[in-house]
């Protein structure tokens, strides 16, 4: 069943307003957005949102649209998503939230403590995607459940949307591929990072470059990794729906994808992971210990006003719009 059509029979599905917009997200670190896969993923959009009672509100049909743009779900899936989403969302804040607002709350006070070190950066990342990944355990049986409905048309309606999306991605990437200078790098990130910090200095704006400049662009494993989770996720579907397991063990393939994502089994992918994240809690650390007393206070805020989103859609109302 398509979501798209203009039909007005009673229960049709129209499009979705637009998804509210988020504010930037903390270095490396905050969302993980490139880690959006189907669920898991919208649930992490939506609670990283300023907009959260919004995203909240609408997760649902959101996700059932989103959905249906790559599976082309029936009535049966449909109603089946938009039941388990909803049980999703309802978990993940009553249990969730609270946990991430403590989590930023260490952050503010480990940014006023005095000088920070890569290695405390890195375990506050390493906390945030524990926590992440925590939703993905959570949502497994979830999607499993949906997965074991599929039919092989849908599968390969959803690997032909994803080719189209990739080969579009590549056109671009194209575009920019050893055209993308220092100064590009050191701009983005540098914008980054002033919508945590507010302006930074030229010692600042010094520091990054050095820092950048030390390490390779990240837009081809950026891409490499996008490809080979969206092919791994691929064989996964296609696999659950030929040899149609279980419930629990496709969970638990589904789980085995999640930490895939978070902690890749093969060394050098590993390695090449690991090097990219201890290269920037370096440079976080840095920006911290560097950072003037109004960067510090401004960061105190950011840290401060996403905790108090946590906490405020928790409690069950909005968060700050």
């Amino acid at each position: 069943m398509s979501l798209h059509s203009d039909a007005t029979a009673p229960g049709a599905v129209r499009r979705p307003p637009a998804a509210p917009a988020c504010r930037p997200a903390a270095p490396g670190t905050l969302a993980r957005r490139a880690q959006r896969v189907l669920a898991l993923g919208l649930v992490l959009l939506l609670a990283s949102c300023s907009s959260i009672k919004l995203g909240y509100n609408n997760a649902d049909t959101l996700l059932v649209y989103s959905l249906d743009s790559y599976l082309d779900l029936d009535e049966t899936q449909e109603k089946l998503v938009r039941e388990r989403v909803r049980e999703l969302l309802g978990w993940h804040r009553s249990t969730q939230l609270r946990a991430y607002a403590r989590l930023l709350d260490d952050g503010e006070r480990l940014v006023g403590n005095g000088r920070v070190t890569a290695d405390e950066v890195l375990a506050f990342q390493q906390a945030m995607n524990d926590k992440l990944m925590r939703v993905g355990e959570q949502a497994a049986p979830e999607l499993a459940r949906l997965a074991l409905t599929l039919q092989p048309a849908q599968v390969d309606r959803f690997a032909g949307k994803l080719a189209r999306d990739n080969a579009k991605a590549r056109r671009e990437f194209v575009k920019t591929a050893g055209r993308e200078t220092l100064d590009d790098r050191v701009k983005a990130y540098a914008e980054r990072a002033e919508s945590w910090f507010g302006p930074l200095s030229r010692e600042q704006l010094e520091l990054v470059r050095t820092s950048l400049a030390e390490r390779p662009s990240g837009q081809q494993l950026w891409m490499e990794e996008r490809e080979r989770r969206q092919r791994d996720l691929v064989t996964l579907l296609r696999r659950i729906v030929d040899e149609r397991p279980t419930e629990p063990i496709a969970a638990q393939w589904l789980r085995d994808y999640f930490a895939q994502i978070a902690q890749p089994d093969d060394a050098q992918r590993r390695a090449r992971v690991l090097e990219s994240r201890r290269g920037n809690a370096q440079l976080i650390a840095q920006l911290i210990n560097g950072a003037s007393p109004a960067q510090k206070a401004a960061l105190a805020r950011k840290l401060r006003g996403y905790a108090q989103d946590f906490s405020t859609l928790a409690a069950g109302s909005g968060g700050r719009g």
